[in-house]
């Protein structure tokens, strides 16, 4: 099973970067940070991630497409997008990918550690659902299909 505490952090921005490795830390939670696209693509299909916090500056490809990668490799992964473009199109272009959540910096920090506790907890209420609708198959499959 996936540890689903596990947060990751994409950000070129080196004080974002620190800030949210040491919050997320404080909280409990294993914080792993990378500065690039790939890494983060690469992180999220070789780890055990159960949430991602993603900085919208970051470049190559742009916070958009990875925004829209990551959808496509973990669908169910929450993605938390951070962004200072204010703009309503910006807003709608992200969230039309299916985020947990749209965060404008310059962020609350009290706002992000609600976001991040509702967002693993989901994701691990999911999980645990999804393995026991998986048992139950099971279970209805042993008996010959009645249930």
């Amino acid at each position: 099973m996936r540890d689903q505490r596990k947060v990751l952090i994409v950000t070129s921005e080196l004080s974002i970067r620190q800030q949210l490795l040491s919050r997320v830390s404080a909280k409990g939670y294993q914080a792993v940070a990378v500065e690039r696209c790939c890494d983060a693509l690469l992180a999220v299909v070789e780890q055990n991630v159960g949430l991602v916090i993603i900085d919208l500056s970051i470049d190559e490809p742009a916070g958009v497409k990875t925004v829209e990668i990551l959808r496509k490799i973990r669908p169910r992964l929450p993605l938390v997008v951070l962004s200072g473009d204010r703009s309503l199109e910006a807003g709608r272009q992200v969230l039309q990918h299916g985020v947990f959540y749209y965060l404008l910096k310059p962020f609350d920090c009290e706002e992000l550690d609600q976001i991040i506790q509702i967002a693993l907890t989901s994701n691990t209420q999911r999980a645990a659902g999804m393995e026991q609708g998986t048992q139950e198959v099971r279970l209805v499959d042993e008996r010959g299909g009645v249930t």
